[in-house]
């Protein structure tokens, strides 16, 4: 079973790979099938034959078969290396391309393995070439043609090549563009090589004795020892033979195709020939569904709907790419729309080629249709941001009108509730300052009372002060002799009262002494009996050094006085003293509390005086005091109302400016709101609209990426026809867009448009297209300008980036292009009828990266790529040829 499947694989190889038409190639897989069921019968036939057949040996060590999958994995990581060392162009793994890598690898794995691969411009040739060689470890190697590249320069560059792999060993991938055919010997040479191994005349004179001299050290090297310099030179093309593949790309669009595949048979004889073609419509919907399926499409598809009900057929053109996805959905009939554009556009072309007025053609190429993805996804992903953009300024505003609104009921509604704040405060301050003037009367009126008060008890002070001394003075003549009759006591001896005790018959002035004693002591009984006990009492002395004249009442001093004292002349000091000695102190401190007594009693009305005027002089201090305190607590009470009237004006006068400015500021916002009305209202209109523009976003990124993809080569007639069928097929799928779609005004700016008529282009509606165009788009543009109108345009428009004029002609052209590649500038190519090879890498943007520096391929020199750089070539010529491969690397405006 497996070598039948190998069987029908190199079947496919030989046989299929050659043919053409999609007729053909099903005719011969089923030839193959048939073939296989009559002569294999053993097998299953449905298993061993499925489609696809891949056989490789990058998974293994050995060849083997290997199943879409997991040779898409395996390349996809290889590719993403692929893009760091070697070539930054991205791919995309659909079903032809996992074909073409490995037809590609099949052939370069073996000796003498050429390849003619025939295509359009863009569909990959070039690129898969170099990926596979990568791959299998192949240097690479192209020639560095430019407009004054001729045949000695070819042979010199075929020379070098074939002693790197003759002699140095080196295995190498020429791959040989058609674009290089600078002349017919060009091909006679590759003719030659394909052939033999050698080209006749190619190494002559002292070339063949340095070959012979480098070929014999190069076998020694190897261990082979050859004297004949004509085994020498076969051991050499073997080799060349063995390890250099030649890749030829060719278009077979271009004029050049019948004669060159006559006139060099070895191109069919001696290479495998893999037909590209142009790529299928799965192919372009892989590509299509690939480079489109991270864009934000918006939330059309989560909100429900359904695309291409009337245009299934449209929708089936490209349901192969969404096997195993859900299909019917928006992106399903986005790809779509993008595989019919491209057709549309390819049909136009050949329609507006065979008209009676052509005098120049177009032709379209896979590059196109990237170019047209490219501009799909870039205009979406602005616009949307855009619109986004501007619809998020638009709320924001609508947003703030609202909340003003709401600020401004908020303000009015504090504003009505700070006047009744402001009313009650102002209310409070008058109040207080009321309360505050009574008080200060109250407090003053305290404070005379209080004064006068004061005048009262100091002149009662004065008359107390006054009686007090009169009183005071009485009594200080009559306490000393108090005070010496008291001491006197003391100095009386118990011995001597023990006499007086003792007598049974006293002599009278001693009995009538000691009766005084006793009645003045409270004794009631003068009997002499009871006053011999009285003196015998351990307390009888200390009694009367104890005793307080203030208890000698009137009744007692009276019958002292008149009894004992007064008149009475036995009864004296003196006589008294001679009588006893004890006795004499006794009298002497009786006549001395009676006398001390009676002035103290003739004092009390004056003491009584002295005590009531204390008494009223307290109260009046009492009084005095409280009249004080009050006034004190008044004046406290002032201040503290003073602080709080304070408070009360402050904050009154703070509500005041506040809402003096509160006003202000409802006036200013109500002013504003007034006059922004109409305006709000269009914004709430502009809200609405950028829905519309959102829904009807995707329709429209389709029409503008298609008019500057294809619109510029075109007549202004043929860019509307074009236009019209676009929207047949955007309506057949159900893609909305706007009817009123002006391309000009979607993809620029009023003001850059009349900056540009500024700068000298036409007002008229084809020139500002093509100025559109011009500044939109993505590959460098090709102007066919038969008046000059644009070559003006161009100067005046890059006259501050420093713009330079040349033509392929100029003998500094290299020079001058490498100085404005390197340092960012823009060139202007006049003339341009013939494209010069040198171009291609930079059309291409074949840029290379190498130690963080971008650098591109100028005929023999890598120069470093500066992103600024602009190149816009043109022609005067209406009827000028144009090449597939030129039109597939620029942007055509007419």
């Amino acid at each position: 079973e497996e070598l039948v499947r190998i069987w029908a694989h190199e079947a496919l190889r030989l046989f299929s790979d050659r043919l053409v038409e999609p007729e053909e190639l099903e005719w011969c897989s089923n030839k193959i099938d048939d073939v296989a069921r009559d002569l294999f019968a053993a097998i299953n036939h449905d298993e061993v034959l499925e489609r696809p057949l891949y056989y490789s040996t990058w998974l293994s060590k050995d060849t083997r078969r290997v199943s879409r999958d997991e040779l898409k994995t395996f390349l996809s990581a290889r590719l993403r290396v692929f893009y760091e060392e070697e070539l930054d162009v991205p791919l995309v793994l659909f079903d032809q391309v996992l074909d073409h890598v490995l037809r590609i690898d099949r052939v370069l794995r073996q000796p003498m393995g050429h390849l003619l691969l025939v295509g359009d411009s863009g569909a990959g040739k070039t690129v898969l070439s170099k990926f596979v060689s990568w791959m299998n470890g192949l240097a690479i190697f192209q020639i560095k043609a430019h407009s004054r590249y001729d045949i000695e320069d070819f042979n010199e560059d075929l020379r070098s090549v074939m002693k790197r792999v003759g002699v140095d060993g080196e295995k190498i991938c020429f791959i040989f563009d058609e674009g290089n055919v600078l002349g017919s010997g060009f091909l006679e040479a590759m003719n030659a090589v394909l052939a033999s191994g050698e080209v006749p005349g190619l190494f002559e004179g002292d070339e063949y004795t340095a070959l012979m001299s480098a070929c014999r050290d190069s076998a020694a090297r190897d261990g082979v020892i050859i004297d004949s310099e004509d085994e020498l030179y076969r051991r050499f093309t073997s080799i060349v033979q063995r390890n250099l593949h030649v890749v030829f790309t060719m278009n077979p669009s271009g004029g050049e195709w019948k004669n060159r595949s006559t006139t060099s048979p070895a191109l069919f004889n001696r290479c495998v020939v893999d037909w590209f073609g142009s790529w299928s419509d799965k192919a372009l919907a892989e590509v299509g569904k690939e480079f489109t399926i991270r864009l934000d499409m918006g939330d059309a598809e989560s909100a429900g709907g359904s695309w291409g009900i009337n245009g299934e057929h449209l929708m089936a053109r490209v349901a192969s790419a969404f096997e195993g996805v859900a299909q019917g959905g928006l992106h399903h009939a986005v790809v779509s729309a993008l595989v019919q554009f491209h057709s549309i556009a390819q049909d136009i072309s050949e329609e507006s080629a065979a008209s009676a007025s052509s005098t120049s053609r177009t032709f379209l190429s896979p590059r196109d249709y990237l170019a047209l993805i490219h501009n799909f996804t870039s205009i979406v992903n602005k616009e949307r941001e855009k619109v986004e953009d501007e619809q998020l300024h638009v709320n924001a505003g609508l947003s703030k009108l609202k909340q003003t609104q709401e600020n401004v009921a908020e303000l009015k509604t504090g504003l009505a509730a700070k006047t009744i704040e402001l009313r009650e405060k102002e209310t409070l301050a008058n109040n207080k300052l009321q309360q505050m003037v009574a008080d200060q009367n109250e407090a003053q009126k305290r404070k005379e009372e209080a004064e006068k008060m004061s005048v009262e008890v100091d002149r009662q002070q004065v008359a107390i002060a006054e009686r007090k001394e009169k009183a005071q003075s009485e009594l200080d003549e009559a306490e000393p002799a108090l005070i010496s009759a008291q001491n006197s006591v003391k100095g009386v001896k118990k011995k001597d009262l023990d006499e007086l005790r003792n007598l049974k018959n006293p002599p009278k002035n001693i009995k009538l002494t000691l009766e005084c004693v006793a009645i003045m002591l409270g004794e009631k009984s003068v009997e002499w009996a009871d006053i011999r006990k009285l003196l015998a009492k351990t307390d009888f002395i200390p009694n009367i050094l104890k005793f307080d004249v203030d208890k000698l009442t009137n009744k007692q001093i009276k019958t002292v006085r008149t009894k004992y004292l007064d008149g009475n002349d036995d009864l004296s000091v003196e006589k008294v003293t001679r009588s006893s000695k004890a006795a004499g102190p006794l009298y002497q401190w009786a006549a001395s509390q009676i006398k001390y007594s009676s002035i103290y009693n003739s004092i009390q009305p004056l003491r009584d005086e002295v005590e009531k005027l204390e008494k009223d002089a307290e109260e009046a201090n009492a009084q005095k005091e409280t009249l004080e305190s009050e006034v004190a607590q008044l004046e406290s009470s002032i201040a503290s109302y003073k602080a709080e009237y304070a408070t009360l004006i402050r904050d009154v006068e703070a509500l005041k400016k506040e809402m003096e400015e509160t006003t202000k500021m409802v006036d200013r916002a109500q002013s504003l709101m007034k006059s922004l009305g109409q305006e709000s209202e269009r914004w709430s209109k502009s809200s609405e609209s950028f829905q519309a523009i959102l829904r009807n976003l995707v329709g429209d990124g389709l029409q503008m990426a298609a008019f500057l993809t294809y619109s510029g080569f075109f007549t202004f007639n043929t860019r509307r026809q074009l236009l019209s069928r676009w929207r047949e097929a955007l309506d057949l799928l159900d893609i909305e867009f706007r009817d009123d779609l002006s391309m000009v005004e979607s993809l620029s700016m009023a003001s850059e448009r009349l900056s540009w008529q500024a700068q000298g282009l036409p007002a008229d509606s084809l020139s500002l297209e093509n100025g559109v165009i011009l500044d939109r788009c993505v590959r460098f543009p090709l102007i066919i300008d038969p008046i000059g109108h644009a070559i003006d345009f161009v100067l005046n428009k890059y006259k501050d980036q420093k713009i330079q004029k040349t033509s392929f002609l100029d003998k500094a052209f290299m020079k001058t292009l490498a100085g404005a590649v390197r340092f960012g500038t823009t060139l202007l190519v006049e003339n341009v009828e013939k494209l010069d090879p040198v171009l291609n890498p930079i059309l291409n943007k074949e840029i290379t990266r190498t130690g963080g520096r971008s650098l591109v391929r100028i005929g023999t020199e890598d120069v470093d790529y500066s992103p600024k750089f602009n190149i816009i070539l043109t022609t005067k010529n209406p009827a000028v040829r144009l090449t597939p491969d030129l039109c597939s690397r620029v942007t055509l405006v007419n």
